[in-house]
């Protein structure tokens, strides 16, 4: 089924200190044309994320934006080398015992001798996982853009199919009048040729008049317009059916259907056929406007 070109899609997500934001915004465009910006530290993610998101858009153009906040470290880890306190506490005790001292080592002056406290920092995740992470959040938000696209899809396909049911039973209607155009304009001409005879000193050929109405038969004869623009309906119908991105064929059969309306309305001499050759290029220019946000 069809799909818009316009949509946004998001996701977010905390690890921690981090916070990672995704945005997706994609409007319409001939082509398909994926933009990605990154945080500096991750723009060698770049190809990998236009991949990733091409699996989710046909056509358009997309802006990917991702954010990174927060520091990836966490708190300081801080131990005790007891191996090294013991050391400096048996050390401190026969200082005592030689010199005679009375100040005991207490447990702060211990802390600050070197050796006995150890600080280290843990990162909460490698670059491996920061980065697998970050694709999986554009992979979420890309879903999420899909989806959005999706819906105004479901509202494309059904004003598309309206308006094309429409333009078949206007076409229909032309069908049934077409055959009488050339009798028509036989019995007016006949009627009018027959009025001025009244006046003209000379006998109208009957064989010219014949003539006459067979060249204008074959100069207003509208059924391989019809043809063909029946024919563009039913390819329109099941183009809108398919699962590929088909706005550009849409697009086509519309300037091919408008055409075809065109040359009805000049070639019938018939005023219920003109009217109608009008409200059909009507509605095929509304058709062409909502095409032009089909994938």
């Amino acid at each position: 089924m069809i799909r818009s070109m316009t949509g946004y899609g998001r996701a977010d997500d905390m690890r921690g200190s981090l916070r990672l934001t995704v945005e997706l915004r994609a409007v319409n465009h001939r082509f398909q044309e994926i933009l990605v910006r990154l945080p500096r530290n991750w723009s060698m993610l770049e190809d990998q994320v236009r991949k990733l998101v091409a699996q989710y858009v046909r056509r358009g153009r997309v802006e990917v934006t991702v954010s990174l906040e927060g520091s990836a470290a966490t708190p300081s880890t801080v131990s005790i080398d007891w191996s090294v306190a013991e050391q400096f506490v048996q050390l401190s005790r026969e200082l005592d015992q030689r010199f005679s001292l009375e100040t005991p080592l207490c447990a702060k002056d211990l802390l600050l001798l070197p050796g006995v406290i150890h600080t280290s920092k843990t990162e909460e995740a490698d670059d491996g996982e920061v980065a697998e992470w970050l694709l999986a959040n554009v992979r979420a938000a890309a879903a999420d853009l899909l989806s959005m696209k999706q819906m105004e899809g479901d509202g494309l396909l059904a004003d598309l199919s309206q308006r094309l049911h429409a333009v078949g039973k206007w076409l229909e209607e032309i069908r049934l009048l077409a055959p009488a155009c050339a009798e028509e304009y036989h019995s007016r001409l006949h009627q009018r040729l027959s009025e001025w005879a009244a006046q003209a000193p000379f006998d109208l050929d009957p064989q010219r008049l014949a003539q006459e109405v067979v060249f204008f038969a074959e100069k207003s004869d509208i059924s391989e317009e019809i043809t063909r623009l029946t024919s563009h309906c039913q390819q329109f119908r099941q183009q809108l059916e398919k699962e590929e991105a088909v706005g550009r064929k849409l697009d086509f059969l519309l300037q091919e259907m408008n055409r075809e309306a065109n040359t009805i309305a000049s070639k019938a001499n018939h005023l219920r056929i003109q009217h109608l050759a009008v409200e059909i290029k009507t509605e095929l220019e509304k058709m062409r406007e909502q095409v032009q946000n089909v994938e």
